[in-house]
């Protein structure tokens, strides 16, 4: 019996160390906002993938998008600085990786309404009915914070692990 309380707490322990330390990708949703050079101030939450890097997010979804405090139209189309929806939608927390769109047409390329940010091109810019603005990227005026929803899964599998582990040394103890 000692044995096999012994190789589950040795099991527990080296799951956890292996789970708990991946690197991989996990979705979650932020709160993000830019700041013109005017003082106009666009906010929005995203949803999005989270790669290794822990810098880079590919975009699935942004919506509850604001200009001023004032709500934008809804934006269900994700899409490159340009509008196209076939290229990766991706921004990075330090904003120094920018191709970005939404926009509220479902087409492949995004009609004459959304909010667009391009690093490689340097710009940020939106049409008409989302407030008409253009200018230069600035990665300073870039603001983007987790929106914190459920544990990620390999910290409630550490967690679990690190239980057992408890366990199996109570009862190793006890035989």
């Amino acid at each position: 019996m000692k044995k096999v309380l012994t190789s589950l707490a040795i099991f527990a322990g080296t799951t956890t160390s292996l789970l708990g330390s991946t690197n991989a990708a996990f979705a979650a949703v932020f709160n993000w906002s830019y700041t013109t050079g005017g003082g106009d101030v666009y906010t929005g939450m995203l949803e999005g993938e989270v790669q290794g890097d822990e810098n880079t997010i590919n975009v699935t979804s942004v919506f509850m998008s604001q200009l001023d405090g004032v709500d934008l139209p809804e934006t269900p189309t994700v899409s490159d600085e340009f509008g196209n929806t076939s290229n990766p939608t991706i921004v990075t927390l330090d904003g120094t990786f920018m191709n970005f769109g939404t926009c509220d047409d479902t087409s492949v390329i995004c009609g004459t309404n959304g909010i667009f940010i391009s690093t490689t091109n340097n710009f940020f810019s939106t049409t008409a009915n989302f407030g008409d603005d253009f200018e230069t990227f600035n990665p300073d005026n870039w603001n983007i914070a987790e929106k914190p929803l459920i544990p990620e899964p390999s910290l409630t599998l550490a967690l679990v692990g690190l239980g057992l582990s408890g366990l199996a040394k109570t009862f190793l103890k006890k035989a």
